[in-house]
């Protein structure tokens, strides 16, 4: 079979389905009840139902408990996909699939990025963290960006610092598509919601007054918390703590942390890298490793027993996102006070 015709039948499974979805499209706009709509994973539906509250029904395409990045769907998914009257985007890899850009464009779906809403302040403050290899300078230098993670919100036209070691990594995020946690900060919630309550009240004007209430609510609750977090962590600014996926960047940008990831694009690290890991790790103040339901690892295990770090599972695609970030600093602060009660002991 020739590679044109092996194309066009591709074309024509992915596109079939969609001709009977798409028939869906005006039943869909004479529906009385909740707007439906998709979002990727289980926080930006705690996101949406807040503002929407029970005028809006929320399809997640990715379950709690699979991994995102590799997540790819099923037909359906697909179907549940079609019938939503707008799709919020985070920019995940199931996005860009070709059945997901096929509804997009066939069923007259809206789709609504999420993605550089959240990235309002990347270039002023970098995500910190280090991976397995890199050397005791990048870490010190790292540790010295994340000073401007924990300015003001608003605060976020800065160019940031320029240094070479800012530019590589910056450059090393892009040619290995390195995708932020957005979610997982209360300031990059904020930068969100607000799209969102726009985009509903655009869809459903006649409930505009209800998700611009909902909306003043969460962004006082989402401020609130920020500044919760702020004063809770800031005993450990500077300070290590280790993961086995990055997933906590965003967080520990927003707050002077220094995450220490296992897992480097989707890699575990090698023998000597583990080695490394393990002699940072006992010297470290914060005496544990988070570890995530949807991602197991034999390198976590092996780094937590050799430098006598306790393991601790935390979700950073739990649905309550309030409470698994009032989660992690607790268990980040205690750690930490564990550590310092111990060595003035000794």
């Amino acid at each position: 079979m020739s590679r044109n015709l092996t194309s066009i039948l591709s074309g024509i499974l992915i596109l079939a389905p969609l001709v009977g979805w798409g028939c869906r499209v005006d039943d869909r706009e004479k529906n009385d009840g909740p707007m439906t709509v998709a979002v990727t994973v289980p926080p930006q539906k705690w996101l949406v139902s807040q503002i929407g509250g029970e005028k809006v029904s929320c399809v997640v395409l990715i379950p709690a408990n699979q991994d995102p990045h590799t997540f790819t769907g099923t037909d359906a998914d697909a179907a549940r996909l079609a019938r939503c009257r707008v799709f919020f985007s985070i920019g995940l890899p199931v996005e860009n699939s070709p059945w997901c850009r096929a509804i997009s464009q066939q069923s007259g779906l809206r789709v609504v990025s999420l993605a550089d809403a959240a990235h309002f302040h990347r270039n002023s403050a970098p995500p910190v963290q280090k991976v397995a290899g890199e050397t005791e300078s990048h870490l010190d230098e790292a540790a010295t960006r994340s000073d401007a993670g924990t300015e003001d919100a608003s605060d976020h036209t800065s160019e940031g610092t320029k240094s070479p070691e800012n530019e590589r990594h910056q450059r090393d995020e892009h040619d290995h598509e390195v995708f932020l946690h957005t979610w997982l900060s209360p300031r990059r919630l904020v930068a969100m919601g607000e799209i969102v309550a726009q985009t509903l009240e655009e869809l459903d004007p006649s409930n505009g007054a209800l998700y611009r209430n909902n909306w003043k609510r969460l962004r006082s609750q989402l401020l609130q918390l920020d500044e919760e977090l702020r004063e809770k962590l800031a005993p450990l600014k500077g300070q290590e703590f280790f993961v086995f996926h990055p997933a906590w960047e965003c967080f520990a940008a927003d707050y002077g942390l220094v995450q220490v990831a296992l897992e480097s694009h989707g890699k575990e690290p090698s023998d000597r890298e583990i080695t490394e890991l393990q002699r940072r790790a006992q010297r470290a103040r914060i005496k544990v490793m988070l570890v995530q339901p949807q991602i197991s690892s034999r390198a976590a295990r092996a780094v937590a027993e050799a430098a006598g770090l306790r393991l601790v599972t935390v979700n950073p695609l739990a649905e309550d996102v309030p409470r698994e970030l009032r989660h992690v600093a607790e268990t980040l602060v205690s750690a930490y006070r564990e550590r310092i009660k111990s060595s003035n002991a000794e």
